[in-house]
This record gives structure tokens, C-alpha cells and sequence, in this order.
């Protein structure tokens, strides 16, 4: 988490920045700011002016998974609906479909990812 408080000492100043960090850790659940570990230079250089209350809800919006597949599997399980749980059921075992919805959802701007090995941290937009 320490990337995390060097890119707030960089545009805030100390006290406010560790100020905002303690409450960062109190209010989102710990995994989430490991997520936002993965954006918050990003965030900064797209908008060196962001707000608290932007990070935080960003934050809020951000997830954990192992690969793209467990994401959009669980991406459109969330919809609860059978359509949703058919294109969920698609995607097992799919990689090109995988690949294909991933795009889409990347081209419309819709999600943010950031992708290493056993590690996909998602930022919905």
C-alpha cells in the first residue's frame, strides 16, 4: 500500500494524505485498496485534480479475480436473469469468446483492466 500513499504525497500534502488513506482502510474493504494499488497512477495522471470522494468511489467499483474467464463468468451471473446465465455458461472453457466479450467490454469503455499472472483486478467504469 505504500504506492499507494507515495502517489498521495506527490499531489497532496502529508497530513491530508494520510488522513485520507486511514479512511480509505476503514471504509472499503481491504482487497478493494489492493485493487486500487493497481490504478492509482493511472487515476492521477488522467486527472491530477481528482477528488476524495472520486477515489473512494472508484475504489468501491473495483474487483479481484484470477483470469478474464472467472470475471465475465461472474460479470453476467450477477445479472440473475437466464439470459445472463446462459452466456455465463458460454463462456466456461471459451477462450475465444472469453477474448471476445472482454474486447467489448474494453472497447466501450465499460471496465479498466489491469492483468498479471493468477491476477485480473477490474475497474468498472
Amino acid at each position: 500500500m505504500d504506492k499507494i500513499k507515495e502517489i498521495f504525497y506527490k499531489h497532496w500534502d502529508k497530513e491530508k494524505s494520510d488522513k485520507f488513506y486511514e479512511s480509505l482502510e476503514s471504509s472499503v474493504l481491504s482487497y478493494k485498496v489492493e485493487c486500487l494499488e493497481k490504478f492509482i497512477e493511472d487515476i492521477f495522471e488522467e486527472n491530477p485534480g481528482v477528488k476524495r470522494a472520486e477515489i473512494l468511489r472508484y475504489t468501491k467499483n473495483m474487483d479481484a479475480f484470477t483470469d478474464a474467464e472467472e470475471f465475465l463468468i461472474d460479470f453476467f451471473k450477477s445479472t440473475r436473469t437466464p439470459e445472463g446465465n446462459a452466456v455465463a455458461a458460454r463462456l466456461e472453457g471459451n477462450p475465444e469468446e472469453v477474448e471476445r466479450l472482454l474486447n467489448g467490454l474494453l472497447a466501450s469503455k465499460r471496465i479498466r483492466v489491469k492483468e498479471n499472472e493468477n491476477e485480473f483486478i477490474v475497474w468498472y467504469l
